[in-house]
């Protein structure tokens, strides 16, 4: 359902190979509002995409504690089998009758009956020791289940993200196609997108970041350092990026963690007005959010933009929905 609202105006745009041929300001223009509707429908899969893969991380990390706890389970049944057959072994080198002869043929009766009572005690206490071991042992077979199951729940996990990342190749695919024909229909209908990345000079204006200047210039320093490299979906470099990856390794250089997802960035941290925004800061577009961009000063950023294309810097733009600042 998705990927063919991405490739109905795709179909309809390749109909006619002369329509590209000679590229009139309308249909320039019609393309460039085409390309930029499948950008934004592309941004949406690749977040998709990214917030699945985050909770495909979660289920591994899930399941290595499972297999933990399992492990501990095991070790615990190990314990218990080596304390019950040192006690068997105990009986049958002492012979099976003959703590009960060493009461009965006791002259004493306050010791026979201290020794009865050790032996009950024994008794009782090889049965708890039988009982814990039978616990432990219904607990290993419980946490064996939990892994099988979380097994299949994470094959099938894999196998979701498989299929939605065909989708994404596709839709990349025809991106790639769409920008080609376009840029050699009408290279000037496309002033937005030079044929080379140029970063501006490093901006004085606007401080730094919420964890200071020198956490906000370790973010955007990193940012300035990827542009040129190209857009990748998924990617957290370093030979290329998606928005939201670009982000994260940016803010990894100030210590702050970040998850690999423009809508889960933007809850990371704290939220900031427009007045506010510093070098470093957080730009977030689109509703649903889709893309993330980090803010550079006067009026710039610099992000991984989409497929087909690269990082770069850029003014702010619009469809912009909100600012955060991470560690703020």
């Amino acid at each position: 359902m998705f990927l063919a609202a991405i490739l109905v105006p795709l179909t309809v745009l390749s109909t006619g190979s002369n329509m590209t041929a000679v590229a009139t300001p309308a249909s320039s223009a019609r393309l460039e509002d085409q390309l930029d509707r499948l950008n934004r429908e592309s941004d949406q899969l690749v977040e998709q995409y990214n917030q699945s893969n985050e909770a495909l991380k979660r289920i591994r990390r899930s399941l290595k504690g499972l297999r933990a706890q399992a492990s501990g389970a095991e070790a615990d049944v190990r314990k218990l089998q080596a304390v019950l057959g040192a006690r068997a072994s105990a009986a049958y080198v002492q012979g099976a009758g003959s703590a009960v002869a060493a009461v009965l043929g006791s002259d004493d009766p306050a010791a026979a009956i201290a020794r009865v009572q050790v032996l009950e005690l024994l008794a009782a206490n090889d049965g708890d020791l039988m009982e814990q071991l039978g616990v432990a042992g219904k607990a290993l077979g419980e946490r064996q289940r939990e892994l099988v199951a979380a097994e299949k729940s994470q094959a099938a996990e894999v196998d979701r993200l498989a299929g939605k990342k065909a989708e994404v190749e596709r839709a990349a695919d025809k991106t790639r196609a769409l920008l080609a024909r376009m840029r050699a229909a009408d290279r000037s209908s496309v002033p937005s997108r030079p044929s080379a990345p140029v970063a501006p000079p490093p901006s004085g204006g606007g401080g730094g970041g919420g964890g200071g200047s020198g956490s906000a210039a370790a973010v955007v320093a990193y940012a300035r350092a990827q542009v040129g490299k190209p857009y990748c979906y998924g990617g957290s470099g370093p030979g290329c990026f998606d928005c939201s990856g670009l982000t994260m390794m940016a803010w990894r250089q100030a210590g702050v963690s970040l998850p690999h997802s423009s809508a889960s960035q933007y809850n990371v941290g704290r939220r900031i007005s427009a007045s506010e925004l510093q070098p470093g800061d957080l730009v977030f577009y689109y509703s649903p959010i889709s893309h993330v961009s980090i803010y550079i000063g006067n009026g710039q950023r610099v992000s991984a933009t989409h497929t087909g294309d690269y990082v770069r810097v850029q003014s702010l733009g619009s469809s912009i929905v909100g600012f955060s600042r991470p560690n703020g």
